[in-house]
């Protein structure tokens, strides 16, 4: 007996399926024969919500990066949270987010214009959030730099050049916030 599922559920659990195998296989190394296989499908049923591998990642990516967005959302709008509690949940969110998906900073063997495009999403997520987080530091006089939105560019996109160049040490990365920032020392916890 053929299972028929409403759409947006089995190209949630196609995306989810391919996520899973990612991580476990690595993007190069997952075909969408692996994915229809994983979800004991047609391969041609994956095709119909996704014309290609490329389109598939890219609809990964999207997700993932649309998690990340909601999870910051939530850590924002904690009124209940200070300004160096809420810095410190949205480092250690990125962090976390990146040890626990390796298969989003590999995804780019062969492919640089994914990383690049993952690299973008990510970091306009970060700073469209850092940047509100800022201006209340700044009301609250804990932040006095002056050009925040450039700050924020500069200091995320080197963190993310740093961090593919191998420096995953939170704590370097801790201490670089909190002196492009001029912060207090310490104040950041991971």
């Amino acid at each position: 007996m053929r299972i028929t599922k409403n759409p947006e559920e089995r190209k949630q659990e196609i995306t989810e399926t391919a996520m899973a195998l990612f991580e476990q296989k690595g993007v190069s190394k997952t075909s969408m024969n692996d994915i229809a296989k994983e979800l004991n499908v047609a391969k041609g049923l994956i095709y119909y919500y996704f014309r290609s591998k490329e389109e598939l990642i890219s609809f990964v990516i999207d997700e993932f990066s649309k998690g990340v967005d909601e999870e910051l959302e939530k850590i924002m709008n904690d009124d209940g949270k200070s300004f160096y509690t809420k810095l410190s949940a949205i480092i250690n969110l990125f962090f976390s987010s990146i040890r626990e998906h390796p298969a989003m900073m590999n995804i780019t063997p062969g492919n640089p214009g994914v990383f690049d495009y993952i690299r973008t999403r990510l970091s306009d997520i970060a700073i469209r959030h850092a940047e509100k987080l800022i201006e209340e530091g700044k009301k609250e006089g804990l932040v006095t730099i002056r050009y925040p939105k450039y700050m924020l560019k500069i200091l995320i996109g080197g963190i993310a050049d740093l961090y593919v160049e191998g420096v995953t040490d939170v704590d370097i990365h801790r201490v670089l916030i909190e002196d492009a920032l001029g912060l207090e020392k310490d104040k950041i916890i991971f």
